[in-house]
Order: C-alpha cells, then structure tokens, then sequence
C-alpha cells in the first residue's frame, strides 16, 4: 500500500533520531513503529503531524498505541515525526474577543460647566436690557409724534398738535390696512403698485414715519420675546425681563 511504502522509506533513514521528545509510539501490524508527540482519531483514520505535514494511517493498519516509554527495544528503529511542542490552544470560534477597555474622556469640571451656564445667562440678559432700551426709546419717539408726551403720562388731545398728530396716526394705519390687502409694502418700503390695480392713498411723510416706528416696534417687541422664551427652556432667571 502506498502509505504503508511511504511509512518504510522514511524509516529506513531516520531511525536514528531519538526518543526523548516523543510521547506515543503507533505501532503498526508489519512490527514498525512510528513514534510520535501527539495524534488523534478521527473516524477510520489515525491522524499526526509530520513530514511538514498531516499524516493518515488506517486503524486496519494500526497493532497499538502506547505511551513512548514502553516501546519494545527489539522492535525495529522507531521514526520520530514529530519534534514539534504541542500547538497553543486556540480561543473556540464562537468565543467573544473582548476589546481593551477604553478610558473615557475627562469630564469637564461642574465648576467649568456652571461657569460657562453663567457666563450665557449674563449674554442673554445683555441682550434683552437692549432690546428692551430700544423698544422704550421707539415707544417715546411714537408717543412724542402722536400725542405730543412721552413714556405713560396721560393723554388728552387738548392742543391742536396732538389733534393732529392723533389724525395722523389713524390715518397711517388705515393707510397700513389698504397696501396689506393688495399685497403690498408699508411705511418707507411702500412703491407704486402696478397700473393693473387700483393704488391705495400715497402716505404722507408723518404718516409713513409712524408706520415705520410701529414696524420697528413690533419688531423688537418679538425680538425680546423670543429670547425671554430661550431662556425660560434654558431654566435662566426670566422673571425681572418679562415685559410689563
């Protein structure tokens, strides 16, 4: 048998080799022996490494197997095929690699975090004291050109001027309502509208001034709310901006 040829040559040139590292010798019906480190049993075959290779030997060929200090010395000179340590142990297929522990990365300090909290409150208070500066300075400028007085003294139209300016004022908002319905622009960025419509009253210079406060009013008016409501979903200290 061609395993059987093979088994034979190799032991006709390397019957000197010792026995110290083996630990198995095979031992095969024809009085060879094949002295081995390790094998296995898979099926009908016997299996071990050597040659630079696996090697398979039928069980129908195999006398015995015992451990290498009892090999009869009588018997023919025993090929050593394996000089190799025993294999590490590999980690089973399905086993988990666990990855090296990441350190996380420091968390800032509550004292750096307060401390920038802090710093954005103060913004955001900045913000609204001037805004709410510019609201009152428009406010005085729109009370001073329709009722003749500033901030909230009361109003009485006992003077020709504040008749007037109330006229005015009424009439600028009317002139407001009349460019909105057709689509168009009010106060100073009011334009001719196309020949096709039928214009509104062109504003007169008072009238246009306070249609431009009231637009700019209104604005900061939105302006500052928008940032008191920021600052109501940050949890900063709203109540002394809220507007009266």
């Amino acid at each position: 048998m061609t395993r059987m040829k093979l088994a034979a040559a190799v032991l006709s040139i390397a019957g000197w080799l010792g026995l110290a590292q083996a630990q198995h010798i095979i031992v095969l019906k024809n009085g060879r022996q094949i002295t081995v480190q390790s094998y296995r049993s898979e099926g009908t075959m016997i299996k071990f490494t050597g040659l630079g290779g696996e090697i398979a030997i039928s069980k129908d060929q195999v006398e015995s197997i015992r451990p290498a200090g009892e090999a009869d010395r009588s018997a023919p000179p025993s090929l050593v095929l394996d000089r190799l340590t025993t294999p590490p142990v590999k980690e089973p297929a399905g086993a988990e690699t666990k990855p090296s522990p990441v350190k996380p990365a420091p968390a800032k300090a509550e004292g750096q975090i307060a401390k920038q909290r802090a710093e954005e409150e103060k913004a955001y208070i900045q913000k609204v004291k001037e805004l709410t500066e510019q609201l009152r300075q428009a406010r005085d400028q729109y009370s001073l050109s329709t009722r003749g007085n500033k901030g909230t003294e009361g109003f009485y139209m006992n003077t020709e001027e504040s008749v007037k300016g109330h006229q005015e004022d009424m009439l600028s908002r009317l002139r407001d309502a009349q460019n909105r319905a057709q689509g168009l622009e009010t106060g100073s960025a009011a334009k001719a509208p196309p020949l096709a419509l039928d214009p509104p009253p062109a504003y007169t210079e008072k009238q246009r001034e306070l249609s431009d406060l009231r637009s700019r009013m209104n604005q900061l008016e939105n302006d500052r709310q928008m940032l008191i409501d920021e600052m109501k979903a940050k949890n900063f200290d709203s109540v002394s901006l809220i507007p009266e």
